[in-house]
């Protein structure tokens, strides 16, 4: 009853936040544009630097800009809570925003609506990230065509936190974790279509995915990076009706079995015992474990070995930016002392690599020394590049733990591949079959309720009836009524 009173309410606020959200578009967009001094970001909520003085990177952008050039400019920073959020105020009021931060599936269908400027030459318009930016994302931008109109700002996996005194590595390693019954209501679900759906494949596809993870890790050569990555990509953005079909099978019993649908509540969740499995993206895996250790609590994670998703959210500029200012803004995030203040502060991974990054995950709480009891070498080499002449290993003597939740191993992102966004036709599919995941038993809590009321209206309607004397037996005349 109260998850239907909660639904009818949800879609009340909904449609009035709709309507206002629609008459907001209705102003002159020219009135919502910053002048030539101010710059207009809109990015994920918590997710930039803040020291303990309550200071933000924002705030030391508009002292180093000063300081730098002489000009004084103002920054109005906002922030939004979905990608689907931050593209329909887009279109509603074009021209909002010089610099926004969404996701790679939002990114992609950005560029593909042509709603979007060009960044021009990075080794002069964002020169930290020509300089620092990992050899790793470069190659993934540029290999996808994304290089022109977005520099990536945090990346990383999803997979599963998990509390290893309940949940084993093997049983977490897997997408069928969301459904194990072991773990009823000790589980949850990301409030987020895609990357639910994600998880919804890994569960219809798992047979196929396992065949070809045997392919690629077990017989050596059978099976190139290449050529499996290939399949994993198709796999995971697959939308045809059957596989949408499957998927909504068993997402609807993944949400049966889950404690709850979440966006931001499921690390704390973790940290405090709530739940022992909880779909996570890799940052908010770091966070979980961070917190969880403040009670003496041991949190790890695990990418499923069937394969996952690569995703990353990145700096684009709405077509009528100014592209000056928002430039500046990219390169100054993008400097590898900013960048560490940022992942010390979200938790999440940058984008920057090179040696002063480098060198602080060696020195981490996370790491250890080469010579410690149970150190294995991690090779990164992959996402930093060679240190000085030499690869770049960091040790570790605590798998499943936040130094791999931050840096996957080579082989972890083997088996990882990007989300794609989706034409309008394919989008609706999935949204209709979300929405019916999501609303579970909510017509029988309608025809419930319709029959309780049904009920109550006739009771009260015989109660009247009853006090009027309406079902009183006639007295034939000449006879007396005793009571």
């Amino acid at each position: 009853m109260k998850k239907f009173v909660c639904l009818l309410l949800t879609a009340f606020l909904a449609a009035t936040c709709f309507s206002a959200l629609a008459a907001c578009g209705k102003k002159d967009p020219a009135s919502s544009k910053g002048g030539a001094n101010t710059l207009r970001i809109c990015n994920w909520e918590d997710y930039i630097s803040e020291d303990e003085t309550g200071k933000t990177l924002v705030e030391e952008f508009e002292e180093w800009y000063e300081a730098e050039t002489g000009v004084d400019i103002k920054v109005e920073y906002s922030t939004f809570g979905t990608n689907e959020i931050l593209y329909n105020n887009l279109k509603i009021n074009p021209g909002i925003y010089d610099l926004v931060c969404p996701s790679d599936y939002m990114i992609q269908k950005m560029m593909s609506e042509n709603m979007l400027e060009t960044f021009g030459d990075l080794t002069e318009d964002v020169p930290n990230y020509a300089e620092y930016g990992s050899p790793y994302m470069k190659e993934l931008f540029s290999a996808n065509g994304w290089a022109e109109y977005a520099v990536p700002y945090m990346w990383g996996t999803m997979g599963f936190v998990y509390n290893p005194e309940k949940v084993s590595f093997a049983e977490a390693s897997t997408w069928a974790a969301a459904t194990n019954e072991k773990f009823k209501n000790k589980t949850t679900l990301k409030d987020s279509v895609r990357d639910t759906y994600f998880l919804g494949v890994g569960l219809a596809q798992i047979e196929e995915l396992n065949a070809k993870s045997d392919l690629y890790y077990k017989n050596d050569g059978e099976l190139s990076l290449e050529d499996y990555q290939k399949f994993l990509r198709d796999t995971f953005n697959d939308t045809t009706e059957e596989t949408v079909k499957k998927v909504e099978g068993l997402l609807k019993k993944a949400r049966a079995n889950a404690f709850s649908l979440e966006v931001d509540e499921g690390k704390n969740d973790m940290a405090t015992g709530k739940v022992w499995l909880n779909f996570a993206w890799s940052g908010d895996a770091v966070y979980a474990m961070d917190e969880a250790e403040e009670s003496d609590t041991v949190l790890c994670y695990a990418v499923p070995k069937e394969g996952s998703n690569i995703w990353y959210d990145g700096w684009v500029m709405p077509k009528g930016a100014n592209k000056q200012l928002a430039a500046a803004f990219v390169n100054f995030v993008s400097a590898p002392e900013n960048a560490c203040k940022n992942m010390d502060f979200i938790g999440y991974t940058s984008a920057i690599a090179g040696e002063e990054v480098y060198e602080r995950i060696k020195d981490s709480d996370y790491a250890c020394e080469r010579g410690d009891e149970g150190a294995e070498a991690i090779d990164l080499t992959y996402f930093f590049g060679e240190i000085n002449g030499s690869p770049a290993i960091v040790y570790c003597n605590e798998p499943n733990r936040q130094l791999l939740a931050q840096y996957p191993s080579e082989d972890i992102t083997a088996r990882c591949t990007i989300m794609e966004y989706f034409p309008d036709d394919d989008n609706e599919r999935i949204n209709a079959m979300w929405n019916r995941v999501k609303a579970g038993n909510v017509w029988l809590y309608v025809i419930i309720i319709s029959a309780v009321v049904v009920v109550a209206a006739i009771a009260v309607v015989l109660v009247i009836l009853a006090k009027k004397g309406v079902f009183d037996k006639k007295v034939k005349k000449g006879f007396t009524k005793v009571n």
